[in-house]
């Protein structure tokens, strides 16, 4: 098969398209290469024979120098920060907007089925911040026991206590970030595409995503971030929450091992949605994870703290999976001891040009 993947010379698309190179496909990757650390993917992508097409998804006039036969598409494209969308929500916009319409497009006349890297940051933070939550020695928890108190006719739909947040949660009122807006902006033109042109797309709403090969930063990537940062003994800092704050994580062995299932049943999708994330078992907090790196490293690094909450943060999230695992029989297999093991390792390997990286 002819697969394209847009922003695939970024951390998942990238190694999404050697995987795919791996298992025969002929793929093709187009990229910007706006984003620092992308084009040091491209010698490993040309070494797996994926050709590369320097473009745009806000060009619609670059899909024209893509290959002829495209017959799949793996949109991966995005500003991926949560915190930079506020000091420019038009680039925000543009890209995470305006360029899917521009891929649906492409899609729209090729015929194609595409698989939409979504966010779980299209749901109200302030409806995640009513959710009756304790605060514990080291994280945040939801509280269970005030949940089941409260009238099952009054309870937040798309919710549960133990699993976490589903797909039914609301998108509607209320803040979710710029970056948020415009991920929800593409997310709602990719289900009207599907039904209006009957075409097989998925949005895949994804958490937190971490691995190998990651060129992580303070407003994105932590999980990698922390871990290089602990490494390195680079300062780091807990801002709002105590370092308490709780998310899931799915690293990207279980994020590729999903795009195949998907990719094998495309035919039954009209603009599904899927919530997607490590889930209650992989989830941990800042502090939490500074434990686990001290442990594995065997020292810490200096980290302040800063009492200031950033605009749409929440002291809690974690994956309701139980769609993706009913329908698609996918579930989370990497651990986060094993996830940060994986990330420590490639860390060591690469050290020399990682330090050269975070230090100059």
């Amino acid at each position: 098969m002819k697969i394209l993947i847009t922003g695939g010379a970024g951390f998942v698309g990238s190694e999404l398209a050697v995987r795919m190179a791996e298992k025969r496909h002929s793929v093709v990757v187009m990229d910007n290469l706006v984003r620092r650390g992308s084009e040091s993917n491209l010698e490993r992508l040309a070494k797996h024979g994926v050709a590369f097409v320097h473009g745009d998804v806000r060009n619609p006039e670059d899909f024209d120098n893509l290959p002829y036969g495209i017959e799949f598409i793996c949109d991966t494209s995005a500003q991926p920060s949560v915190v930079s969308g506020y000091s420019n929500p038009v680039f925000d916009i543009t890209n995470n907007s305006l360029g899917v319409v521009h891929v649906l497009e492409f899609a729209r006349r090729q015929r194609c089925p595409l698989i939409f890297f979504s966010t779980n940051r299209v749901y109200v933070v302030d409806r995640l911040l009513e959710l009756p939550r304790r605060e514990s020695a080291t994280r945040f928890e939801w509280d269970a026991d005030a949940w089941e108190k409260i009238p099952v006719a009054s309870r937040m739909r798309g919710f549960d206590p133990v699993h976490g947040v589903s797909e039914d949660f609301a998108i509607d009122g209320g803040q979710r970030s710029i970056y948020g807006l415009s991920k929800l902006i593409a997310d709602a033109a990719c289900q009207e595409y599907a039904h209006a042109f009957d075409m097989p797309i998925v949005i895949n709403r994804f958490g937190v995503i971490a691995g190998t090969g990651q060129f992580a930063k303070l407003d994105q990537g932590w999980v990698v971030w922390w871990a290089i940062a602990h490494y390195f003994k680079l300062p780091l800092k807990y801002i709002g929450w105590n370092g308490k704050q709780v998310r899931d994580v799915l690293f990207l062995d279980d994020v590729c091992a999903l795009v195949e299932l998907q990719m094998k049943q495309m035919e039954q999708f009209r603009g599904d949605i899927f919530n997607l994330g490590g889930g209650a078992a992989n989830s941990l907090s800042l502090q939490e994870g500074t434990q686990l790196l001290e442990r594995k490293l065997g020292h810490g690094t200096a980290i302040s703290t800063e009492g200031t909450i950033r605009k749409a943060d929440v002291p809690i999230y974690f994956t309701d999976n139980r769609k993706a695992e009913r329908l698609l029989k996918w579930k989370p297999k990497v651990s986060i001891e094993k996830g940060f093991e994986e990330i420590l390792d490639w860390i060591r390997a690469n050290e020399t040009p990682l330090r050269a990286r975070y230090f100059e």
